[in-house]
């Protein structure tokens, strides 16, 4: 029985990559490390920006007494893009205010009078997390304001994103 013939690439990565010049490692290292700090830097005015993004977008939907599924999605994946920014840039309690909110807006089809002010507590709870300057990792306050807005979920209607076991 004969052998499969060992197969072999055109091209090796290490022809593909020089072998003299570029960034040192430390260079390199370094480099990454200043890009990511002046993102950090920058990222609080982004948030604010992104925040008063959703107001507006809520404002609207409020406008007219109940949203719509369109605006609900708007106001989702809003809330759903700030929440993971900041976690990625050290305010955790936007994450859990913002995983909040887009729980409370996952699969509804429209919002009542009650539903509305429920999202524009997140969003006020979020603007605050910002002014007062929360970062870092805030322990039992966070845990707090997590079961805190769980129970205002559930106090409004059943949490529809997980079973009801699980912990969110």
């Amino acid at each position: 029985m004969a052998k499969d013939p060992l197969v072999r690439p055109p091209k090796h990565i290490s022809d593909k990559v020089p072998r003299s010049g570029g960034p040192t490692p430390a260079a390199a290292i370094l480099k990454a490390l200043n890009a990511s700090s002046q993102q950090l830097e920058g990222y609080q005015g982004w948030a604010v920006d992104d925040l008063e993004d959703l107001w507006r977008e809520f404002q609207r939907t409020a406008a007219n007494g109940k949203g719509e599924v369109g605006q609900i999605e708007r106001l989702f994946n809003m809330a759903h893009e700030i929440r993971g920014q900041g976690g990625t840039f050290g305010f955790p309690l936007i994450s859990i205010v913002g995983d909040s909110l887009c729980k409370f807006l996952d699969r509804r089809q429209e919002l009542t009078v009650l539903d509305l002010d429920i999202v524009r507590i997140h969003i006020f709870a979020m603007k605050a997390v910002f002014r007062q300057g929360l970062k870092g990792d805030r322990g039992e306050i966070g845990r707090e304001v997590a079961s805190l807005f769980r129970a205002l979920r559930e106090r409004v209607g059943p949490d529809r994103t997980h079973d009801e076991g699980a912990a969110s």
